[in-house]
């Protein structure tokens, strides 16, 4: 495994936003069950796409906010066993913010 570079206080800003707003997007996908695209002309119909369409969207959101929070938790040097705590506390927390949006 490659030794853990130090990142910039600018670097941990943008992992930290990813990761929350990842997690907050995703969520609001799956509450609201799918997503309505902006039209590109004026005037033009937006297109909801329902929930069994937008998996694909959930999943790339939530597994890009769980990474930005592993690197954020591997670049503090945190042992492996806790990393994936983390991950767990992250399912928890979407999983609780699912329920308490319904």
């Amino acid at each position: 495994m490659k030794p853990v570079e130090n990142l910039s206080r600018g670097a941990q800003i943008a992992l930290t936003a990813m990761a929350i707003l990842g997690l907050i997007g995703a969520t609001l996908i799956v509450v609201y069950s799918g997503f309505e695209t902006s039209p590109k002309t004026r005037g033009a119909q937006s297109v909801f796409v329902p929930l069994p369409q937008a998996y694909l969207m959930v999943a790339a959101m939530y597994g890009q906010s769980v990474i930005a929070m592993v690197a954020l938790l591997r670049a503090r040097k945190i042992s492996t066993a806790r990393i994936f705590l983390g991950v767990l506390g992250y399912a928890a927390v979407a999983v609780t913010l699912v329920g308490v949006w319904r």
